[in-house]
């Protein structure tokens, strides 16, 4: 219950001042902020400016609240700070659940020296609502509200289970029959509905896809992600109820090839071959954004062991970057010897740490890798990409020191960080503790199968455990292998990281 509650929600005007000292007219130019639903009876507004404002200013000529049905203004309370910087609206008797009202601030208010505090003058409509508020979607950003209960369950059993009707709490869609979830931002899961602080299994990236459950009654979201069941904050998750969805991402095959399309404008890679039983052109959506083998299918390298050795040599895997490079005098180009040897000194995959290099350095071409010889972007936080990367004097350095990096954080030992020798994804692997990006893993493998698969399979048998096609040629024909025809599409080519 929120009875006696204050909450606060700030409308902050962190404007310049205009320098003038007019009089603001009557019919001062308005600008309508977003409206907002599921606001209780008890609610406080708080206006936050950012310089002092004159006392005498301060009245209900200039701040005060409407009811939108009777058109008569609602009694308030408005009390400045010590400071005068910022002015509590506050109710002095409830709101009526049901009725809207309008909340206006006016370009009367006055800074000390006498300038106008706003642009414009603003005015904000919400929508007065017990604790949970019934709202009918006509779009993702469209409502209509209906009636609000003070629970959960009660909310929950009197809305439609079409999809066309949500539940509001605490001014976040806490409920939906059943569609999509994603991340708004950079999003921590928890294992339980407590959402307890520190207590957080797994993070991701914002705009990435979860599978929506259900919703807990103190509003935490029951999600899937990766496979792995887990909690997540409502305000950091956007519901879409299944009518309103108006892109997923999903798995395809062409031409024999197992593709990942990601939503909207995210693009799409090549993964790895698709299975025997997926018909060409059929589309698999994947709701947490799991790929699950069958016994049969052909295993992806994203759960390829990163601590096998590759079959490649360091002059492959030179041909493949010369050959395959989108740009011109790459950082990376030419540095398959050094793949190799810190393949042989810290037991990490050749082809595993060029594809990561791909990947991490867009073929070379970022500025980290390119000023920085750093190709794997290696603590480039999220805060200060560019200034945090650490620098190293070779692009050789900077392979040796990233194989060694990933064997003993991630590939081995108990820690955290360790959770499987492999790419994997969110759920298992290098993927969980690495990266928030869901595909990370995926994306990789990626790279590595359209790598392996113009080299000739080399390292996908080490996957299948067949034996190397070339070696077998060479023991069983004097013949000549075919030339290999395979090339790199357009389609191969990663519009998003």
């Amino acid at each position: 219950m929120r009875k006696g509650m204050i909450w606060l929600f700030s409308l902050v005007f962190l404007l310049t001042l205009l320098g003038t000292t007019e009089v603001a007219k009557a019919d001062s130019i308005w600008e309508e902020w977003e409206e907002v639903i599921n606001i209780p009876s008890d609610k406080v507004w708080t206006i936050v400016f950012d310089t002092e404002i004159k006392q005498k200013t301060i009245t209900e000529e200039n701040i005060y609240v409407e009811n939108q049905s009777t058109g008569e203004r609602h009694p308030v309370e408005l009390k400045p700070s010590e400071d005068r910087t910022t002015i509590e609206v506050q109710p002095l008797k409830g709101y009526t659940v049901g009725d809207s009202y309008k909340l206006y601030v006016k370009q009367g208010l006055r800074s000390e020296k006498g300038n106008k505090m706003m642009e414009t003058s603003i005015k904000k409509t919400f929508h007065v609502s017990k604790e949970y508020q019934i709202a009918q979607m006509h779009s993702v950003d469209s409502y209509t509200y209906g009636i609000s209960f003070d629970s959960f369950e009660e909310a929950k059993s009197k809305a439609k289970k079409d999809g066309t009707e949500v539940l509001y709490h605490n001014g976040e869609v806490i409920w939906i029959p059943e569609g999509q979830a994603y991340t708004k931002h950079y999003t921590l899961l928890y294992p339980d509905e407590r959402l307890k602080d520190r207590t957080a299994v797994n993070y991701v990236s914002g705009g990435s896809e979860v599978e929506y459950l259900e919703s807990a009654a103190n509003g935490a979201l029951k999600v899937r992600l990766s496979g792995d069941v887990l909690y997540a904050k409502p305000g950091d998750i956007q519901l879409v109820p299944t009518p309103f969805i108006s892109s997923q991402s999903y798995y395809v095959n062409k031409g024999g090839d197992l593709y990942h399309k990601l939503r909207s404008y995210y693009g799409q890679y090549r993964y790895g071959k698709a299975p025997e039983w997926m018909d060409e052109g059929e589309k698999i959506y994947k709701p947490d954004g799991s790929w699950t083998l069958g016994e049969k299918d052909t295993p992806l390298f994203n759960y390829l062991s990163l601590l096998t050795k590759s079959d490649y040599t360091a002059e492959e895997l030179n041909q493949y970057m010369e050959q395959y490079s989108p740009i011109d005098n790459s950082v990376l180009s030419g540095h398959g010897e050094s793949f190799i040897k810190a393949q042989e000194e810290y037991g990490v995959n050749a082809l595993y740490l060029m594809a990561h290099a791909i990947h991490e350095s867009a073929w070379g071409n970022s500025s980290i890798a390119r000023d920085k010889n750093n190709l794997y972007g290696l603590n480039a936080t999220d805060d200060n990409p560019y200034g945090n990367a650490y620098e190293f004097n070779s692009i050789e350095d900077n392979i040796m020191f990233a194989a060694q990096f990933v064997k003993d954080g991630y590939l081995t030992g108990t820690g955290f960080r360790a959770n499987g020798d492999y790419l994997g994804n969110k759920g298992e692997g290098m993927n969980v503790k690495y990266a928030s990006d869901p595909y990370w893993g995926q994306k990789i493998a990626g790279h590595m199968y359209r790598a392996d698969n113009a080299l000739g399979n080399k390292d996908l048998n080490l996957l299948t455990g067949e034996p190397d096609p070339v070696e077998e040629e060479e023991e069983s024909t004097d013949e000549q292998p075919e030339e290999d025809s395979t090339q790199v599409s357009e389609e191969d080519v990663e519009t998003s990281k």
